[in-house]
């Protein structure tokens, strides 16, 4: 839906570094989750023989991303390595759909299983095509290394059929209307390809419920991006037992 790339660049390797590391304080400073520990948490984990996978769930427009690229650069702040995979990627191609505009069941959750979940926890390299949305069609392949941190970003990427390999798991909780009305401002997804896709996103959560297996669920309901907006809050924070 949203015309997601693979992220494996962290934010601080954009230009206004300082200005970019500086928000984020501000931010994490001000916002009611346990941000530091998660950190914390994740890093114990790392091992040199496995990648630790992090599954960021949650409908469009909810946040998931935007909270991703923090964790990202706050993980890359500590010299662990750390690649941002997008579930667009997995997208079929057009030929391969049932419908005009895509749903939730046209990500290709096996591919992301075969391809991306199984080899890291495995102890082996990912390797995957990613799905270009301009030309509708599977085109570059990409690698991700063994090792460090690898966080899975996008709606279904914590279904029950995937929720077992990842070593931590986030739920994104933000009203239906407000996430559609973020999406209508963002300007990147037209009305048409919102009222398909909405739907199939309450399809999902209610036969899969993540959020009664993720380990943080967070409130995204409030605006993030005013100046002093830090309102979200963690409706549940139960890291596993194993760490």
């Amino acid at each position: 839906m949203v015309k997601g790339i693979l992220q494996i660049r962290a934010l601080a390797d954009a230009p206004d570094v300082g200005r970019r590391k500086q928000r984020l304080v501000e931010i994490l400073r001000g916002m009611a989750i346990p941000f530091v520990d998660v950190v914390r948490f994740i890093i114990r984990l790392v091992t040199p023989d496995r990648s630790i996978l992090v599954g960021i769930d949650g409908g469009a427009g909810a946040g998931k991303t935007t909270f991703a690229h923090w964790l990202v650069e706050s993980i890359r702040e500590t010299t662990t390595p750390v690649s941002l995979i997008h579930v667009d990627n997995f997208c079929r191609p057009s030929d391969g759909r049932r419908k005009e505009y895509a749903v939730v069941s046209d990500l290709d959750w096996k591919r992301l299983r075969d391809q991306v979940l199984i080899p890291l926890q495995s102890g082996e390299a990912a390797r995957f095509q990613l799905y270009d949305w301009p030309e509708d069609r599977l085109k570059d392949w990409v690698t991700v290394d063994v090792g460090g941190v690898t966080i899975v970003d996008g709606v279904t990427v914590t279904r029950n059929e995937l929720s077992d390999y990842y070593d931590l798991r986030i739920w994104f909780s933000c009203p239906r209307d407000v996430r559609v009305s973020r999406l209508l401002l963002r300007g990147d997804t037209s009305a048409a390809e919102i009222k398909h896709w909405i739907p199939s996103e309450d399809r999902y959560i209610a036969f899969h419920a993540p959020e009664e297996r993720a380990h943080l669920v967070i409130d995204s309901t409030a605006d993030m991006t005013t100046k002093d907006g830090n309102g979200w809050f963690t409706k549940r924070w139960s890291p596993p037992s194993a760490a």
